[in-house]
C-alpha cells in the first residue's frame, strides 16, 4: 500500500512540474509573437527557430529581452532542461556505421549528437572540430579575399600626417558614405581591392603618401545559406558571412556516410558557381581556395563516386574517394604514402570487371598512368621481415650486432670493424656458424691468434652472407665469487667477493644489522677453503666463527676485520627474546576503545581490558565476542599422482603422452578460473568474559594473538525469534527479555509449536556465539536458557529430513566418482603394461 501511495505522489509531482514548465514556455512564446512565421501556431515555436543575437538587435529587441530569448534558445536559466530531457541524439547505425565521434550540437548547448565513424576519409573533419565555425558576427578577422556585401560594417583608420577614423555600413545598394567624401561602391570587392580603392579615393583630400591606412571588418553581415543533399542536418542556416563554404558545412555536420568529399557544389540562382574538394583543402591548402557565399546560396552535397579502398603498407589505410582521371599514385599520396616496410615495386589492384573480380599488377613505373575506377581495391604488400645482406657478431668483448655483408671481406676485417680485438679477447679460438647448401648449419673453429699475426693465413677465411661469428672474452672463463648474508640485516642476499673482504665490509654493504639482532650472535659458515696463491677452492663444510652481538648492535673490534673467503655464508641470528609488534583491537563498551600493543607473548584478555580502563556501565559482558584470523593454505598443485614407473611409460608413448598433457592443461585452466589463492579467514573464538576478568588463571582468560579483535556490546534487553514461526510474516520478531526459557517466548509471541516446528528442534544462539539446543529426555524436553540479546531459532522438521536425504544422495555420488577414477587409473596401468609387453 505504501509503495502505491508513493508512486501516485511522484506521478502527481511530475505533472505539476511539467505544467509549470509548459506555462513558462507559453508565457514566453506569447510575449515574442514576432518569431512566428505565417501558418505556424504559438505552440510550435522551437529553440532552433530563434535567430542569432545580431538579428535580434536588428529586430529592435532590448538587451534584457535578447538575454531572455537566448536563454530559451540555449535552454538556460528557467528554460533549462531537466536531467530526464537530456538525451543523446543518436543517428541509427548499420553494421558499417560504427559510432565513435561525439560533438556539440550548435542549436542546443545541452544536447550532444553521436555520429558514426566516417566511411570515406575526409567526411569527419566537419564534426570533430578540425575546422572552426564563427557563430558571432564580431569574432573573426576578414581575410584578404573576403568579398564585401550589404550589411557589412567597415572600420577605416588613417594615421600619420593625416588622421581619419570612421565606421561605415555597406548599404543595400553596395555603397559606403565616408564623411567629407561622396559615396564609394564596394559591393563584391575583396578586402584587398577595397583597401586599395579607399586609399586611392582618400588621396584626393588626405596626404596618404605619409600616412598609413587600416581597414577592418568590425561586423559581418548575416546571410541565409541552404545546405542540401547527403548531409546529416540539411536545411537553411543563418550564419555570419565571414564563414567560408567549408565553415558553413560544419553547421550541418558535413557529408553523411553517402556524401561526397570531392565534388561539393555551390549553387547561386540555379547555377553552379564553384565547387569544393576536401582533399585539395587538406593536402594542398591555399588561401585562394576559400569560397565566400552570398545570401541565398545553396551548398549541394551529392552522393560519393569512385570509392577506392587502400589496404596494406601505407601510412593511412582507409577508404578514399577519387576524382575522374586520378591515378593509383594520387590515391597513395592521399593515404600518406608508403610505410617503411612497403613493397612498392608492384601494387596489387583488385577490380570488378563485368561479373568477375580480377587481380592486376601495377608496376612502380605505371602507378601515375593507371587510372582508378569505382570499386577498386589497392593492396600494398609488405616486404619479408627476414634480414638480408647481413653477417652477425656475438661477443662480450666487442660490439655485438648485425653488420653489412661485404663481398670479399675476410674474418679479421669483420672482427676489426666490430672492435673485437683487444687485451681481453680470447685468442685461442673464434667460431663461425655457417649455412650450408642443404639448409643445415656447419660449425667452423679457427685459431684467432694465428690470423692476427698473419693476415694471409689460411684460417682468415672469406665470409659468407648470414655467417654468425662468436668471439670469446677472457672474462668468460672467470668465476664470479660471492658471500651470502642471511638473517637480521636490512638487505640480505649475495655480495660479490673480493680479496681482502672482511666481515664489517659485508655487513655495511647489506645495510647493517636490524634491531632484532641486538644481544644475539653471528655465525660464519665456510663451504670452500680458498687458496689465493693458486686460485683454487677446496670443499669443506664447517662453522668457523661465532660472533656475539652486543648492546646497540656493536661488534668487537677483534672480529670486525675478520677475513672472509669465497662462498662464505653469514647468518645473523635473531634475538629469541625480541618480540615483533603485536596489535589487537578493542571495540564497543570499553572506556578507551582502539588498538593496543601486546606487551608480552602471553598477555591475556583481562590485562589488556584493564589497560583500556575497564568496561563501561552499559557493557553487556555475556555478549562479548572475540574474532581471530586464520591463514587458509589451499593446495594449488596441478600434478597427477601417478607412479614413476607408469609415468615413464606414458611419456614414451605419443598417444598416452598427449592425453597426459591435456589432463595437466585442464587442471591448470581449472585452477586459474577458480582463483585458488592463500587467503585469511576470521572465526569467532568463544570465551566467558566474566570468568576471564574474575580469575586470571581461568581457561577463558585467553592469551592474545596478533590481529585479535574483542567486541563488547551495549546491554541488550530484547530476544529475537526466527525460523519457522506460525504467526509472523517474514518469520522474525524481537520481544522483551523476561528471563524465561526458549519455549516461553515461542508459545507467547510466536504462536506456539506445531507438528512441523517441534519444541525439540529449537536452538538458542547466545550473543557471544555459543549455541544451545533443546535437551530431549524421551518423555519430556527442556528448552535452552535464554540471555538478553539471544536468538531463538525454530527449525522445520520436514526440511531437516529432506536435507538429510539430499546429503545421502550426494555421498553416493562422491563414492561413485571415486570408484570411476580408480577404475580409470587401473585401466591406464594395464594398457601401459600391454604396450610394454609388445601386445
Amino acid at each position: 500500500m505504501k509503495k502505491i501511495l508513493l508512486l501516485i505522489y511522484f506521478i502527481v509531482s511530475a505533472f505539476m512540474i511539467f505544467g509549470q514548465n509548459q506555462n513558462v514556455n507559453f508565457e514566453f512564446k506569447e510575449k515574442y509573437l514576432k518569431f512566428i512565421p505565417s501558418g505556424m501556431s504559438l505552440q510550435d515555436i522551437r529553440p532552433s527557430d530563434i535567430p542569432s543575437k545580431q538579428v535580434l538587435i536588428q529586430m529592435g529587441f532590448s538587451e534584457k529581452e535578447i538575454s531572455e530569448i537566448l536563454d530559451f534558445k540555449f535552454s538556460r536559466e528557467k528554460f533549462k532542461k531537466t536531467n530526464s530531457n537530456k538525451s543523446l541524439k543518436k543517428i541509427e547505425s548499420t553494421d558499417d556505421m560504427v559510432p565513435d565521434i561525439v560533438v556539440r550540437d550548435t542549436t542546443n548547448e545541452e544536447d550532444f549528437v553521436l555520429y558514426p565513424k566516417a566511411k570515406i576519409y575526409g567526411q569527419d573533419i566537419f564534426r570533430n572540430n578540425s575546422l572552426s565555425f564563427y557563430q558571432k558576427s564580431l569574432d573573426a578577422k576578414a581575410p584578404e579575399n573576403y568579398k564585401v556585401g550589404p550589411g557589412d560594417e567597415i572600420s577605416i583608420s588613417i594615421w600619420g600626417y593625416s588622421e581619419f577614423t570612421e565606421t561605415l555600413i555597406v548599404d543595400e545598394r553596395g555603397y559606403i558614405s565616408p564623411s567629407s567624401y561622396g559615396r564609394i561602391y564596394v559591393k563584391g570587392l575583396t578586402f584587398m581591392k577595397m583597401r586599395s580603392l579607399l586609399k586611392s579615393k582618400f588621396s584626393s583630400f588626405l596626404d596618404m603618401k605619409n600616412s598609413e591606412i587600416d581597414v577592418t571588418l568590425s561586423y559581418s553581415r548575416v546571410i541565409t545559406v541552404n545546405i542540401v543533399g547527403e548531409v546529416y542536418h540539411p536545411g537553411s542556416y543563418l550564419i555570419p558571412a565571414i564563414n567560408t563554404a567549408f565553415n558553413a558545412l560544419i553547421a550541418s555536420k558535413g557529408p553523411n556516410q553517402l556524401g561526397t568529399v570531392r565534388n561539393i557544389y555551390i549553387k547561386r540562382n540555379g547555377e553552379i558557381v564553384d565547387s569544393l574538394d576536401v582533399y585539395q583543402f587538406l593536402f594542398n591548402p591555399e588561401a585562394n581556395q576559400d569560397i565566400y557565399m552570398q545570401d541565398g546560396d545553396y551548398i549541394f552535397v551529392p552522393p560519393a563516386k569512385n570509392i577506392i579502398e587502400i589496404k596494406g603498407a601505407v601510412n593511412r589505410p582507409y577508404t578514399y574517394e577519387g576524382k575522374d582521371g586520378e591515378s593509383v599514385g594520387d590515391l597513395i599520396n592521399y593515404a600518406g604514402g608508403y610505410s617503411q616496410n612497403a613493397f612498392s615495386d608492384i601494387i596489387t589492384l583488385r577490380r570488378v570487371d563485368y561479373n568477375s573480380l580480377q587481380v592486376n599488377d601495377v608496376y612502380k613505373d605505371d602507378i601515375n598512368s593507371t587510372i582508378i575506377k569505382h570499386g577498386d581495391e589497392l593492396i600494398i604488400n609488405t616486404i619479408s621481415n627476414k634480414l638480408s645482406n647481413v653477417v652477425s657478431v656475438k661477443t662480450s668483448v666487442g660490439v655485438s650486432g648485425d653488420y653489412q655483408f661485404i663481398k670479399g671481406e675476410r674474418l679479421l676485417d669483420l672482427l676489426e670493424r666490430s672492435k673485437c680485438i683487444d687485451n681481453n679477447t680470447f685468442l685461442n679460438k673464434v667460431y663461425i656458424i655457417r649455412n650450408t647448401s642443404n639448409n643445415s648449419k656447419s660449425h667452423i673453429s679457427i685459431n684467432l691468434e694465428s690470423i692476427i699475426n698473419d693476415y694471409g693465413h689460411e684460417d682468415n677465411i672469406l665470409l659468407n652472407e648470414y655467417d654468425i661469428v662468436r668471439v670469446l672474452s677472457i672474462d668468460d672463463f672467470s668465476d664470479e665469487f660471492y658471500v651470502s648474508v642471511k638473517g637480521c640485516v636490512r638487505k640480505p642476499g649475495n655480495v660479490e667477493f673480493g680479496d681482502g673482504m672482511n666481515l664489517q665490509d659485508v655487513l655495511l654493504q647489506c645495510g647493517g644489522l636490524t634491531q632484532q639482532a641486538e644481544d644475539s650472535r653471528i655465525e660464519v659458515s665456510r663451504v670452500m677453503d680458498y687458496d689465493i696463491e693458486y686460485n683454487q677452492l677446496n670443499p669443506i663444510r664447517t662453522v668457523i666463527k661465532t660472533i656475539d652481538i652486543g648492546k646497540n648492535l656493536i661488534l668487537g673490534k677483534n672480529v670486525q676485520n675478520f677475513k672472509l673467503h669465497p662462498l662464505d655464508q653469514i647468518f645473523v641470528r635473531k634475538n629469541p627474546d625480541f618480540i615483533e609488534p603485536i596489535n589487537i583491537t578493542l571495540f564497543g563498551e570499553i572506556r578507551f576503545p582502539g588498538q593496543y600493543s601486546i606487551l608480552s607473548n602471553n598477555e591475556q584478555i583481562s590485562s589488556v581490558i584493564k589497560r583500556a580502563g575497564g568496561l563501561t556501565e552499559s557493557a553487556y559482558v555475556d555478549g562479548a565476542r572475540m574474532y581471530r584470523k586464520f591463514n587458509l593454505d589451499i593446495d594449488k598443485s596441478t600434478e597427477l599422482n601417478i607412479p614413476n614407473s607408469i609415468l615413464d611409460s606414458i611419456i614414451k608413448n605419443p598417444n598416452l603422452k598427449r592425453l597426459y598433457d591435456l589432463e595437466l592443461l585442464e587442471r591448470e585452466i581449472s585452477n586459474s578460473n577458480n582463483f585458488l589463492y592463500d587467503s585469511i579467514s576470521y572465526d569467532i573464538v568463544y570465551f566467558d568474559l566474566n570468568k576471564a576478568m574474575s580469575n586470571n588463571k581461568s581457561y577463558h582468560n585467553l592469551s592474545l594473538k596478533d590481529g585479535d579483535s574483542i567486541v563488547i556490546p551495549r546491554i541488550l534487553d530484547v530476544v529475537k525469534l526466527t525460523g519457522e514461526l506460525n504467526n509472523i510474516e517474514g518469520n522474525s520478531i524481537s520481544v522483551p527479555f523476561f528471563g524465561k526459557r526458549a519455549n516461553y517466548y515461542v508459545k507467547n509471541f510466536a504462536g506456539g509449536y506445531s507438528q512441523e516446528n517441534r519444541k525439540s528442534n529449537t536452538i538458542v544462539i547466545h550473543p557471544n556465539g555459543v549455541t544451545r539446543k533443546t535437551m530431549n529426555f524421551g518423555l519430556f524436553t527442556i528448552s535452552p536458557k535464554v540471555k538478553p540479546g539471544s536468538t531463538i531459532k525454530v527449525l522445520n522438521t520436514n526440511k531437516l529430513n529432506r536435507r538429510k536425504k539430499k546429503e545421502d544422495v550426494d555421498y553416493n555420488r562422491h563414492i561413485e566418482s571415486v570408484i570411476t577414477k580408480i577404475t580409470g587409473v587401473l585401466s591406464l596401468y594395464l594398457l601401459v603394461e600391454r604396450l610394454n609387453n609388445g601386445f
